[in-house]
Parts: structure tokens; C-alpha cells; sequence
């Protein structure tokens, strides 16, 4: 099991990855902080279950970060 979400994760990190360093559209963007805040979750359970804490405290603050860019690209409508 934990191997799937190990793929899991690696796919969206990847995928959401290559569309911030493209530089895409700033509703694309916010939408790739989705995916990450998606996988830096389930990077956590992957600790839990393996008992990796050391990747849960990294990808706690990962999602944090990533919840930020969330607000950042589809919520806050201030200027940049």
C-alpha cells in the first residue's frame, strides 16, 4: 500500500513541479499548488506508515508552504 502512495506522490510532485518551472498561467499555477498540497499529504502518511518522521516534519512544513501558494495564486486578489 505504502508503495503505491509513494507513486502516487512522486507523480504529482513531478507533474505540478514541471508546471511552476513553465511558468504557466497564474490559475494554472494555483492549481499545482493544489496537487502538491495533495501530495506532500499523502508524503505524510507515507511517513507515518513507514515511520519516516523525519519526511512527515518535512513535508508538514511542505504543505504549509504549499497552502500558501494556494492563497497566493487563487484566492488573495491583492497586487503583486
Amino acid at each position: 500500500m505504502d508503495e503505491i502512495l509513494r507513486w502516487m506522490a512522486t507523480a504529482g510532485t513531478i507533474g505540478a513541479g514541471l508546471v511552476l518551472a513553465a511558468r504557466a498561467k497564474p490559475r494554472t499555477t494555483g492549481w499545482a499548488f493544489v496537487v502538491l498540497s495533495g501530495a506532500s499529504a499523502i508524503w505524510i502518511v507515507v511517513g507515518y506508515l513507514t515511520a519516516e518522521y523525519a519526511l512527515m516534519v518535512q513535508n508538514m512544513v511542505v504543505t504549509l508552504i504549499n497552502i500558501f501558494g494556494v492563497y497566493r495564486w487563487l484566492i488573495w486578489k491583492g497586487k503583486v
